[in-house]
Parts: structure tokens; C-alpha cells; sequence
């Protein structure tokens, strides 16, 4: 019965073309998928508070991500949760919020200052910090759509930058390597696998366990430290007690290296990850090229990732260029291909949004060329897009962040 109602509600919503194309992409060649994070764009276009969505109202927040999603037209949104904070506030570190920016760290006084305070490192059941909230927003976002979604955890790495402070865990490497191994044990082993086990136990069928982990990456650390530590990720299955696939993502720095050192990264990705995700400034630097060609050689799935910063400040014409190389190059090969629109920033102009993702509906088609007219569309106001969602009630969005929003006067 529960199966039956999630379908038809996903029937009913936006959802099903969306994950229909996804799912095309296993037939590859299809048509190349758009996919986007959209952490700070959801506030900025809901005209909500920072601290209200983020800690306050789950439901709100999950029913802005699928409002925001529907509208920018996008395949498929990541998180758009703060998913390197939920791990490191549960166990104690302290977060600052606020109205205007994405809540951080609190870095004046980490949790973890030197091997006195390793056994604060540890998992304090999922009534600490905001890990109920964490569920209510998934089970809100699961009721909403129809289908199910499920979190990204913070790699051990990442949490270790959050608890000791990266600069910290550097001068620790080199100085005292011992505690690093110990503090990257007790992430693992204490709090991130029992954290994992409980998350499963609560919303059962996830297809794996993922992890985020950009501190992971060049020139933060070196290629060496990389392969020192990436056993700690593999090490999380087993802390879990999980059969269930460990991947990680968002490692950046291929800019750095030249010649061998660019397969090595690239094995690297690999086996943490079992896909290659590329993202701006070296997909530019570098060249699609050299991505795709590594991507058909290895059998694996390519996906690149479009400047943040282009998005910002570019042109359309500009947008759209980049958007077009990206997608002729990376839908030229054996294994599927996804455009990643990266972490667009506040203020982001919605006509470079609306470009990129039409871009990619163009050139990213069967049988596209460099050819192929590109139509930019009309753009409809966020504003008026809100009344008409107002006024269809079948998906079941309740508005009542609304009273919240700088869009109170359409109450």
C-alpha cells in the first residue's frame, strides 16, 4: 500500500520525467542529465532566513528544495543541506547561525584541541544536535515527492578538518602523524559508524553510503597524504556494520598536477568513488578532453562540473558556450555523461541559470551539434511560478513558511 501511494504521488509531481531521464542514462548514449547544489539559492529565491530553514523547520525546508527544484528545471538537486556540520554539531561542536549565510563551523573553539579531547569524538544517539531534524526533512521531502532520498554524510577527513581544524590536521601530520590516525579512528569507529548504522535503521533501502568530502582534496593536502588516508573511507563499512558501498566526492585539484599525477588523482576518484566527477577550475584548465578520454578508458561514468563563479558573473553567451564544449565533448564517449551546475551562489542571475540548463537540454539531446540552435526561454518570476503552485493543490505543499518569507503579502 505504501509502495502504491509513493508512486502515485510521484505520478503526480514534477518528479517522473526527471528520474525517468536519469534513469535513461543506463541506456546510454540518452540524453545527457543536468544536475545542480543549490544550497544557497533555495533562501535566496524562498526569501527565508538562513537559521529559520536550516535550523528551525525541516518541512519548510525540504518543500523550498522541491519548489526550487521544480522551477530551475533541473534533473536531479544534491543536498542542499549543510552536510559537512550535522556529523561534528552532534557531538558537540558548536555552530554559528545566521539570517543571511549558511551556518558554519565555529571555529574559535573546536571541539577537539589535542588528545585529551579525543573521547568527545563519538556518536550521542540521533536525539543530539539537529539529527532529528535531518530526519523529519527527509521523511518530509520522501511524503512530498513520492520517492525516497537519502543524506550525504560527511567523510572522515572533512570531519576531522571540522573538529580539529584544518590547519590544525596539517601541522598534526607532519608533527604527530600518530594523533591524526587516532582522531581519523575515532570519526570513524565512534561517531560517523554508528552515526551511518543508525541513519539505516531509520530510512531503510539506502543504495549506499555517501560521503562529501572537499577538504580531501589539492593543494589542501598532497597526493601522498590522499593515499595515506583514504583507508579511513573504506574503513566507515565496516564501522557501520553495513554491506552497503562506501563512495565519496567533490575532490578537486587536478589543475596541480601534470603527466602521471593526473592518472593518479584520477585512480584515486575512482576507487573512493566508482565515477569520475570533474569540477570547475580544472575541468577549464585542464580540458573535457582529457576527463572524457580517462572516463571511456576506465568504463566509468563522467560527470563535469560548471564553474560557480561563470554562473555569478559570466555573460549567457558565455554560459552557454561553456555549457555547449562541456556537454559535445562529455556526451562523445562510451559511458553516460552529466553536467553539474556547482554550488550556485546567491545572487546568481536567473537568466544564466535558465541558460545552462536549456544549454544542456540542447546540445546534451541524441543527434545535437555545435549546430543545434540554442532558444533561450522565457523566464517566469519566482513570484508568479509561487501563485500558481498556491493555487494546485494535488502535490500538498502547505505554505506555511510563507508567513516567514519575503513573500508574506501573497498570504
Amino acid at each position: 500500500m505504501i509502495v502504491e501511494e509513493k508512486l502515485e504521488q510521484t505520478q503526480k509531481s514534477f518528479v517522473l520525467p526527471r528520474i525517468t531521464k536519469l534513469a535513461n542514462l543506463n541506456n546510454w548514449p540518452s540524453a545527457v542529465a543536468c544536475t545542480a547544489q543549490i544550497n544557497e539559492l533555495i533562501p535566496e529565491l524562498c526569501r527565508l532566513p538562513y537559521d529559520y530553514l536550516y535550523r528551525d523547520d525541516p518541512e519548510a525546508f525540504a518543500e523550498c528544495s522541491l519548489l526550487v527544484w521544480e522551477y530551475t528545471g533541473v534533473d536531479k538537486l544534491s543536498s542542499n543541506l549543510d552536510i559537512y556540520n550535522f556529523e561534528a554539531e552532534s557531538a558537540g561542536a558548536g555552530l554559528v547561525f545566521s539570517p543571511d549565510c549558511m551556518p558554519a563551523i565555529d571555529h574559535t573553539n573546536r571541539l577537539v584541541k589535542d588528545s585529551s579531547d579525543l573521547s568527545k569524538v563519538r556518536f550521542n544517539g540521533l536525539g543530539s544536535g539537529r539529527l532529528a531534524y535531518l530526519l523529519r526533512y527527509y521523511r518530509a521531502w520522501q511524503a512530498l515527492s513520492g520517492i525516497n532520498t537519502y543524506p550525504t554524510f560527511c567523510a572522515p577527513f572533512s570531519l576531522a578538518c571540522s573538529l580539529f581544524g584544518l590547519d590544525n590536521l596539517l601541522v598534526a601530520a607532519l608533527d604527530d602523524p600518530d594523533f591524526v590516525q587516532s582522531l581519523l579512528a575515532r570519526c570513524v569507529d565512534d561517531l560517523l559508524g554508528p552515526y551511518v548504522a543508525a541513519v539505516c535503521s531509520e530510512l531503510p533501502g539506502m543504495p549506499s553510503i555517501s560521503c562529501a568530502d572537499a577538504w580531501f582534496s589539492l593543494p589542501l593536502i598532497n597526493l601522498d597524504m590522499m593515499e595515506q588516508y583514504e583507508s579511513f573511507l573504506y574503513r566507515l563499512r565496516f564501522a557501520a556494520s553495513s554491506d552497503l558501498p562506501v563512495t565519496s566526492g567533490a575532490i578537486w585539484g587536478f589543475s596541480y598536477l601534470r603527466g602521471l599525477d593526473l592518472d593518479r588523482l584520477t585512480d584515486l576518484l575512482l576507487r573512493v568513488s566508482g565515477s569520475l566527477t570533474v569540477l570547475d577550475p580544472d575541468v577549464a584548465n585542464i580540458g573535457p578532453e582529457y576527463f572524457r578520454g580517462a572516463a571511456d578508458r576506465r568504463g566509468v561514468a563522467l560527470t563535469l562540473g560548471l564553474s560557480s563563479n561563470l554562473m555569478l558573473t559570466g555573460s549567457v553567451a558565455e554560459v552557454v558556450s561553456r555549457v555547449r564544449r562541456y556537454v559535445l565533448v562529455g556526451k562523445d564517449g562510451h559511458t553516460p555523461f552529466t553536467l553539474f551546475l556547482n554550488n550556485l551562489a546567491p545572487r546568481t542571475p536567473l537568466e544564466n541559470i535558465f541558460a545552462a540548463v536549456t544549454a544542456v537540454a540542447t546540445y546534451g539531446a541524441v543527434g545535437a551539434t555545435a549546430e543545434t540552435a540554442f532558444d533561450m526561454p522565457t523566464i517566469e518570476p519566482f513570484e508568479k511560478f509561487l501563485v500558481r503552485k498556491m493555487a494546485d493543490s494535488s502535490v500538498g505543499y502547505s505554505f506555511d513558511w510563507l508567513s516567514r518569507s519575503g513573500y508574506s503579502y501573497l498570504l
